[in-house]
């Protein structure tokens, strides 16, 4: 491995470390800080979220560390050469597929099961049992692990027919993905995990199809889901585009808010799509598919001809690529999540003055949102880089007043 190499990978790892040091440092402060403003939250709201800045941690170390060992260990290598044995570019990316997921799902496992089954247990946020876990992990994993590997070797089609250009033809075909799971995702692969319900002949129902007749998209769907099997939180989405848009309420929300609450959290929800927000998601992912794509062709690249063989790798439609084009990609996403969420949060602020404007509820909106975080154990707010970094979400502070302040005509 070139000496220039070695210095680069150093370096990102101490300022790995360094940015989780400034981060946990933070929200400790802020944790502190909130203490004596709100003398009245639980304990366990504090612990929760100590616990899960642990698992935050260790995660994000991971995220980098594992990729990068399947490298320097040339485990990447030993495996594509075990699989590949002059069988098709189709046979070698599946099998190869099957085994690298197996080994980061079986080394992700206990920090999974700590984080999402042992951790909402300890703090009562979930009724799930260990049998719904295994159930739900499972099918996480083959939807979304071990069906992406039927599909590994379309980008090493690419890469060895156009070695400088593979990263524009296949973002062109990354958008038909984007658009097509929009449409199918609703019907095909949500049902797979929990059981929807039409609730539009319910009381309840006709309130939001009232809503929804007002907000002028009558035709979209509206749906229950058993939720409470799995968590004791609560929330709502809208998803799909066109006649496949829907409108989901998690069973606990319903069954812990007034109804009232309910239609502000609904009203909050229609404003993301009336605000095409879905849409205007689809378009800054398609342009960060993009950018992404091409910085990961410049980047991975640079690495593999400093490598000197190191990795095993010599050329970059080689199989063995994947946990360096995995690595690459993860240290991207990383550096983007401050621009993403940004666009996030200013359109959670937009569909909020939206539920306000449909649901002329204002009450209503604060309540539900102050039940919505008690209920989760969330804190009024973070510490000002983790919410750069991380929230998708305006803080429980903002969005209370700015539910106060909104100024209705």
């Amino acid at each position: 491995m070139d000496r220039k190499l070695r210095v680069t990978v150093s370096l990102f790892f101490v300022f790995l470390l360094g940015f989780i040091a400034i981060v946990l440092a933070s929200e400790y402060i802020n944790m502190e800080k909130i203490k004596v403003e709100y003398p009245d939250l639980s304990q366990d709201a504090y612990n929760f979220r100590k616990d899960s800045l642990m698992v935050w941690a260790i995660r994000l170390v991971l995220q980098f560390l594992i990729p990068f060992l399947f490298l320097t260990t040339r485990l990447s290598y030993r495996i594509r050469y075990f699989v590949e044995n002059n069988r098709s570019l189709f046979i070698t990316g599946l099998l190869y597929g099957i085994i690298f997921f197996i080994i980061m799902f079986l080394v992700n496992l206990p920090l999974d099961y700590y984080s999402s089954f042992y951790l909402r247990h300890k703090y009562g946020l979930s009724n799930q049992t260990l049998l719904r876990w295994v159930e739900v992990t499972l099918k996480g994993f083959v939807v979304n692990d071990l069906v992406l590997s039927f599909f590994i070797f379309i980008p090493f089609y690419f890469i060895y027919r156009s070695p400088r250009m593979w990263w524009l033809q296949l973002s062109f075909l990354v958008i038909p993905i984007i658009i097509f799971m929009v449409f199918v995702s609703p019907f095909v692969i949500d049902p797979i995990f929990n059981k929807y319900t039409s609730i539009e002949d319910d009381r309840l129902g006709q309130e939001i199809t009232n809503l929804l007749h007002k907000a002028g998209i009558q035709d979209a769907k509206i749906y229950k889901v058993d939720k409470s099997k799995d968590t004791k939180t609560m929330n709502a989405y809208m998803t799909g585009i066109f006649h496949s848009k829907r409108i989901v309420l998690w069973d606990t929300t319903i069954d812990n808010l007034e109804e009232s609450e309910v239609i502000s959290i609904t009203a909050h929800e229609i404003g993301h799509y009336v605000k095409g927000h879905i849409w205007k998601s689809i378009f800054f992912s398609i342009l960060g598919t993009i950018l992404i794509l091409f910085l990961i062709y410049i980047t991975s690249t640079w690495i593999l001809s400093l490598s000197n063989g190191t990795f095993g790798i010599r050329k970059m439609y080689d199989i063995a690529a994947i946990p360096l084009l995995l690595l690459v990609f993860n240290f991207y996403s990383f550096l983007g999540m401050p621009i993403t969420n940004y666009i996030s949060r200013y359109m959670e602020v937009e569909a909020d003055a939206y539920e306000l404007a449909l649901g002329e509820d204002r009450p209503s909106a604060i309540s539900a949102m102050e039940k919505l975080y008690k209920e989760s154990l969330g804190l009024p707010r973070p510490s000002n880089i983790f919410k750069i970094w991380y929230h998708t979400h305006p803080t429980l502070e903002e969005r209370i007043e700015f539910y106060r302040n909104y100024p209705l005509d």
